[in-house]
Formats: C-alpha cells, structure tokens, sequence
C-alpha cells in the first residue's frame, strides 16, 4: 500500500491496484459469502472490490493490518447495504387482491370447500391486518408450508434451541 501511495506514475499504480485486487480477492469473497447467498453475494462482493480500489487513494493506514480492517469494513459495510435493502424490500406487503389471485391458480387436487375458503379469507384477513413482517411469515409458514428452519436459513437468522416458538425473534449477527 504504502508504494502504492508513493507511486506518481498511472501505469505503475494502475499495476498495484491490480496487485492489490490479487491479493484481496480471495479474502473478501470468502467474508461475502459466509454472509450471503451466492446470486446476492456476486454483486456485493464486485461492489466491493470496486469500492476498495477505486478508494484505495484515501487510506491513511500505515500496516497491513490496518489495510485488512480497512478492507473489511468496505465489504462489512457493503453486505450490510444489501440486506438493508433486502429487508426494505420485503417488507412491502402483499395485496389481498394478490394472495387470493395466488389461492386460486395455485395448483390443487379438488377445489376449496366453502368451509375451506371461508377458513382462508379469515386467515387472509388476519394477514392483511399484521404487520408486513409478520405477514410475511406467517404467510410463507402457514401457506407456503415454510418450517421454522426454512424460514431462518431465507433470512439467514440462527434457529431458536427449543425456548422459542418465533425463531426469527433471534436474529444471527
């Protein structure tokens, strides 16, 4: 790094930079991906390495641990981003209109009885009066059949030991 700083020439810090990248690369992607899922994890980890290079002039460390915390906290902060943005998103609710456009063409051996169905708007009733996040889960646990387990891995949340009955009350850090 610190030749890197040192270096007037273009050619010769665009020479670095790739070295650096050489080094860095296998280290941070291991990081993202511990945390994320593979498709996700591509596009963070890309973010990332950019964001680390093109940055590269602004880093006032003098070690090269000071370097890897710094590199670190790039991809932490990256992968934090994501999942900021992934929560946002879910969190949008489901429109009743939708869910029971979802009932109807879903797939099934004989239709809905009307005790069935009247059971069904009651749940989807309860449903669209949760709160988006607990609609969310209680529409992918009871509906979409999800288990607990299911549910944490998606959310990458550890699962309750048995104290819990809501393992997403837990959330992994």
């Amino acid at each position: 790094m610190k030749t890197y700083r040192l270096t007037p020439a273009l050619d010769q810090r665009l020479r670095l930079a790739e070295e650096i990248y050489h080094e860095i690369k296998s280290p941070l992607h291991d990081f993202i991906f511990v945390r994320l899922k593979h498709s996700a994890g591509e596009d963070v980890f890309q973010e990332t390495v950019k964001a680390v290079i093109e940055s590269l002039s602004k880093f006032r460390g003098d070690s090269d641990l000071e370097f890897w915390k710094w590199c670190f906290s790039i991809a932490r902060n990256k992968v934090n981003d994501h999942l900021r943005k992934q929560e946002s998103e879910r969190l949008q609710p489901m429109e009743p209109e939708e869910r029971w456009q979802l009932v109807d063409t879903s797939p099934q051996n004989s239709p809905l009885s009307s005790g069935d169905r009247l059971d069904l708007h009651h749940a989807l009733k309860i449903l669209a009066e949760a709160k988006p996040e607990c609609s969310e889960f209680l529409w992918q646990h009871f509906v979409l059949g999800l288990d607990y387990s299911e549910l944490a891995e998606e959310r990458q949340m550890r699962q309750c030991l048995g104290t819990c009955r809501r393992p997403w009350l837990q959330h992994s850090s």
